[in-house]
């Protein structure tokens, strides 16, 4: 499939999720209005990666450092919503978590019979490089005699699937904490 159409596809995705998001009426607790928080940023994230990859020219370093963030923002939200408790929930308004991300994945997965968190973790040092301008970033600047992107069709299509299935995650947590179907 070509770049630019799994683009239009996902952007169409992403616009019907958010105005079917747009007056969900959620839980009022402070678990479910911190997980939807975090599961709105996710999906910003996710608009934002899209909308990057659509300028011409795209903008796929930035595309690509968000989508570590556009992962944590759906694993904190899962954490919330799941497995932290009411201390923890107490705590995170005020302060954050101590957890790393592997503690939460591994927590996750405990507690709602997964095995995510090697698939995910597996990963997470590549994630970081791209967020953080490290060498996986660096490398795709250096790929011809001039200084500018070059990532494979490849490359960016498994951007915008990986990242997607992330934002139908996210929309399906917003839904389980619905007052609605």
């Amino acid at each position: 499939m070509k770049i630019k159409i799994q683009l239009l596809e996902a952007i169409e995705e992403a616009n019907e999720i958010a105005s079917k998001l747009q007056e969900k009426k959620l839980k009022n607790d402070l678990r479910s209005k911190l997980a939807a928080a975090c599961f709105a940023v996710s999906q910003q994230h996710y608009n934002s990666i899209l909308l990057l990859l659509s300028r011409n020219p795209p903008l796929q370093a930035t595309a690509f450092a968000l989508f570590r963030p556009h992962v944590e923002s759906c694993i904190r939200g899962l954490w919330l919503s799941h497995v932290a408790s009411d201390a923890e929930v107490d705590k995170y308004l005020s302060s954050g978590t101590k957890l790393d991300m592997a503690s939460m994945l591994r927590k996750l997965d405990s507690a709602l019979g997964l095995s995510s968190h090697q698939s995910i973790y597996k990963n997470w040092s590549a994630l970081s490089a791209y967020t953080h301008t490290g060498e996986l970033q660096v490398q795709r600047w250096l790929k011809t005699n001039d200084i500018e992107p070059s990532y494979t069709e490849s490359e960016v299509s498994e951007l915008i699937k990986v990242s997607g299935l992330i934002a139908g995650l996210a929309y399906r947590a917003v839904l389980a904490i619905s007052l609605e179907p």
